[in-house]
């Protein structure tokens, strides 16, 4: 279909397709963030609560989502620091490489693209 020999035909299709846009999106994000975090709440019983190292990225990862209304952002700060922890802690062999390098590009990507 040719929409530039008829202006009205042009306006009414992009008119169609503007409640498709993300700003129309936005307002959910929120809620779903919430409901992500809910979701890894109910995988936290199955942790090893005897050790920190394994439970506390987790927690922090479950807290910051719904806070930051930004599972990225979440997701971002688990793996940070499950690395931090892990090497605090002198057991930097249990964590693996591909870990580490993830960590690292969070760090680099919360330094670089604040907020």
């Amino acid at each position: 279909m040719d929409y530039r020999d008829n202006p009205q035909r042009l306006a009414t299709h992009q008119t169609r397709w503007t409640t498709f846009t993300p700003p129309r999106w936005t307002k959910f994000a929120p809620p779903l963030t919430v409901f992500v975090a809910c979701m890894m709440a109910r995988g936290m019983a199955e942790f090893d609560w005897d050790d920190v190292t394994e439970y506390a990225p987790a927690v922090v990862c479950a807290f910051t989502m719904p806070f930051t209304f930004s599972i990225a952002t979440g997701i971002g700060f688990g793996f940070i620091t499950y690395a931090v922890v892990k090497i605090l802690s002198g057991r930097f062999h249990e964590a693996s490489w591909p870990v580490l390098v993830i960590a690292a590009a969070f760090v680099v990507k919360f330094i670089v693209i604040p907020g």
